[in-house]
């Protein structure tokens, strides 16, 4: 169990980082070609503004990503950044859900990272029986 929830939690933490970071530079590839938004159709305040959004959304996300691989030997412990962690995993699959029933289904790609990002929420919501699964934290100080 412990090896499925480290999977699933670095995968996680993995894509967090490279969508984050790469989406901040090429938001505008990203927008048009992934989800096919047509950015020249619109004045170039609005392009400049959805964007500026986006870019912050992606540091965002970054942000989130490189929080979790800093204290991820806490997070691995039963404590405070372990229910944060799953708390925020969770409110990113609620966010998912809701958008689901409000505005219709998403591409499938999305509909996969929902239910990765749940599973991954469920494994790490799992409290290790016995021995304590926290990585040396002395490397990375």
């Amino acid at each position: 169990m412990t090896l499925l929830r480290k999977l699933f939690f670095y995968g996680y933490v993995f894509m967090l980082l490279g969508v984050g970071a790469s989406g901040i530079f090429i938001a505008r590839w990203e927008l048009t070609h992934i989800f096919q938004l047509p950015l020249s159709s619109l004045s170039s305040v609005a392009q400049a503004t959805i964007l500026t959004q986006y870019r912050f959304l992606k540091s965002a996300e970054l942000s989130y990503g490189l929080f979790c691989f800093h204290f991820r030997s806490e997070i691995f412990q039963n404590g405070g950044l372990r229910f944060l962690f799953v708390t925020m995993v969770f409110l990113g699959v609620g966010a998912r859900a809701l958008s689901l029933f409000i505005d219709g289904t998403p591409h499938w790609a999305f509909l996969m990272f929902a239910i990765l990002e749940f599973i991954t929420g469920l494994l790490m919501l799992i409290k290790p029986q016995g021995a304590n699964e926290a990585e040396p934290s002395a490397a990375r100080r």
